[in-house]
């Protein structure tokens, strides 16, 4: 019997890791094993139930469990929290997590990145947010690096369609039976992810090397606004669904977890800021200006459709899928949010 290549998921119990583990596991060509700072949590229980999947107890933010987590493995799949983390740290350990699967001889690496939006936007301070220039500035440096010695990829993300569900993008219901998303969009596009397809992506990164290596392989849906998002909500569940406009300040008031929250808000009201520590607010409206805008660009949908033949090909396919019904079911795709609600020390894994 072929013995199988073994995958390091950081990141493992989150919304993009739960779905990357799934597709390794079922596809039984790679054995996984996760990096998880609570071996006993509910998620990282569930998947160690899988077949050939194992847990390493650790953090992302160790340089000594980095390297026993990647040490022995022929791959591994890298997407750090960076709403824990926050923009200093996501930095370092981002490019430590590469640096030491070099030394530890890993073969493939796959780095789970966002908008470099900074850089995208021709260095506008405007559109710059914290937990996506992070990852981009990574991004470039892992590619930087060449394939020699250790092939890499990258998997550049975008807002999750799922956070309709749990997140930023459920509406909210109003006495008259009605769904509002209340927001600062405009008229703007917003690409939006299945987080169920990511897993297919990234065993197809894995599986398809030689196409894959030097990829920065951009996932979406759909590109939607959030009138679309609305009609789209009443063609399929027959309530009525709006978009209301509105201003910054309005909003942020609405939605901010307390007052004056940093922007790595789930590592606890005592996490230590200074001068380059960005706010939740600050980071929240250059994220609203950067996906209003149109500044991200558009991703290569036929490459996708190759790649992924059944994908998921539109919000309203998506909303069908998953009998959407606008309610929101808090903790259901975002960790640090279960975490929260459950009580919980916000956790790193």
């Amino acid at each position: 019997m072929t013995s199988l290549k073994e995958i390091l998921v950081i990141g493992g119990t989150g919304a993009q890791g739960i779905p990357v583990v799934e597709a390794l596991s079922e596809s039984k060509r790679y054995r996984v094993r996760i990096l998880t700072r609570n071996g006993k949590s509910s998620r990282a229980q569930r998947l160690s139930r899988l077949p050939n999947v194992t847990l390493i107890e650790g953090r992302q933010d160790s340089q000594d469990d980095l390297h026993r987590a990647l040490k022995g493995v022929y791959g591994a799949w890298v997407n750090l929290d960076s709403f824990t983390l926050g923009e200093k740290n996501e930095l370092f350990y981002g490019i430590r997590a590469y640096e030491i699967a070099r030394y530890e001889r890993v073969q493939h690496y796959i780095w789970g990145n966002t908008a470099y939006a900074l850089k995208r936007a021709n260095w506008d301070k405007k559109y710059h947010f914290a937990h996506g220039d992070a990852k981009g500035r990574i991004s470039d440096f892992i590619l930087a690096q060449g394939q020699s010695g250790m092939r890499s990829s990258i998997l550049s993300t975008c807002p999750y369609i799922n956070t309709l569900v749990d997140g930023i993008f459920v509406p909210k219901e109003q006495p008259d039976g009605s769904f509002a998303w209340i927001n600062p969009a405009k008229k703007g596009k917003f690409p939006l992810i299945a987080v169920e397809d990511i897993g297919h992506y990234s065993l197809w990164l894995f599986d398809n090397v030689s196409e894959s290596a030097g990829l920065d392989l951009q996932v979406v849906t759909d590109y939607v606004s959030f009138e679309d998002i609305a009609n789209t909500f009443t063609a399929v569940t027959g309530k009525k669904g709006v978009h209301k406009s509105v201003p910054f300040e309005e909003y942020l008031t609405l939605v901010e977890p307390y007052p004056n929250a940093p922007m790595n808000w789930f590592a606890g009201r005592d996490v230590a800021q200074d001068e380059a520590s960005m706010s939740w607010r600050e980071n929240c409206t250059a994220f609203w200006h950067y996906y209003n805008d149109g500044v991200n660009g558009v991703a290569d949908l036929d490459l996708l459709t190759r790649i992924h033949p059944n994908r998921i090909m539109s919000l309203e396919e998506w909303m069908r899928k998953v009998d959407y019904d606008g309610h929101g079911k808090p903790g259901t795709v975002l960790k640090g949010l279960q975490d929260l609600l459950e009580g919980k020390p916000m956790s790193k894994d």
